[in-house]
């Protein structure tokens, strides 16, 4: 695999990384309630406020195993193509709709889509399969209301950031012989929970330079699992999924400093394999988290732009 550190950080990323205390504790060894203030408090300086939507609703998907999705809607000044669902990134621990009120902004005025951002459960408290459950209450509710938010708005995709492209994709796997999804968009996303030999831009990349860590994935999926063994279930790694053929047509956006640009490269090439018409957009000089940093890299809207012709 490439070596990031041929290519240089970006100014936006170095400024990013460069403002960061270097006294501070990393967020997964501060308590639970202030780490999820910290990344609160950092979403809001760094990508808001978004561009303008015509409209902003909330809703309740159907109840699944005992999880009904709250969704918050975001359409489009102009006529809608679709609805996607989109899951926000925080390692299944951190993270709300409103913390990514900013994204869904963008990814709304990007795709021309209504945008129904999950407002899933998190971990510790709610540890898998009930982040899943509430995607899937989430689909279910896309395939019922979508067409009453807009007469002409039939096509569904999914989307996530980070450990919320996990989700996006396990999702996508599970319900791929029931429902005809369009697209499967994936930023930077998290797609197997061991490290594998092949991705060596874990080891390159994460002992914390970067602002993503190799420690703050096992700590993500410590939270998120109940049990080690389940990281070798596609639900939770679906990189190890023996029907990856079965994807919609993805787009895959990852980083160059990113301890996760590997495995997403790896998707693309597999998925092509099979005669998927998917893409990776690899932007060389930022680092994981970049499209929710809307305020200090430029790369951002570029990110959303190159969505946005894909989908459109």
């Amino acid at each position: 695999m490439q070596d990031a550190r041929r290519r240089s950080l970006s100014r936006g990323a170095k400024a990013f990384l460069d403002s960061a205390d270097p006294n501070a504790p990393p967020i997964r060894d501060l308590p639970l309630d202030a780490a999820r203030q910290a990344l609160d408090t950092l979403m809001l300086a760094v990508d808001q406020p978004g561009p303008e939507v015509a409209e902003i609703s909330d809703h309740a998907g159907p109840d699944v195993d005992g999880i009904a999705a709250r969704l918050r809607c975001y359409t489009p000044l102009t006529p809608a193509h679709g609805v996607m669902i989109f899951f926000h990134g925080g390692g299944w621990t951190l993270g709300n709709v409103t913390a990514y009120d900013g994204f869904a902004r963008r990814l709304c005025a990007a795709t021309g889509h209504i945008i129904a951002s999950v407002d899933y459960p998190l971990s510790p408290e709610h540890r898998y399969p009930i982040a899943l459950n509430a995607g899937l209450s989430a689909l279910h509710w896309a395939i019922d209301r979508a067409r009453s938010l807009d007469p002409e708005c039939g096509a569904i995709a999914l989307a996530g950031d980070s450990a919320g492209g996990t989700l996006a994709t396990a999702l996508a796997l599970r319900m791929a012989r029931t429902v005809r999804l369009s697209h499967l968009a994936l930023f930077y996303p998290v797609l197997v929970i061991e490290d594998q030999s092949e991705h060596t831009s874990r080891a390159l990349l994460g002992d914390g330079t970067y602002f993503l860590s190799r420690a703050d994935i096992a700590w993500a999926a410590g939270n998120y699992l109940s049990d080690p063994a389940q990281a070798d279930l596609e639900d939770v790694s679906p990189l190890l999924s023996p029907r990856l053929a079965d994807l919609p047509p993805t787009t895959v956006i990852t980083a160059g400093y990113d301890p996760l640009r590997d495995e997403g490269a790896d998707l693309v090439r597999r998925l092509q394999a099979h005669g998927n018409e998917a893409r990776l957009y690899c932007f060389e000089g930022v680092v994981h988290g970049f499209m929710g940093l809307s305020q200090v890299m430029e790369e951002s809207q570029t990110a959303f732009d190159l969505l946005g012709k894909r989908l459109r």
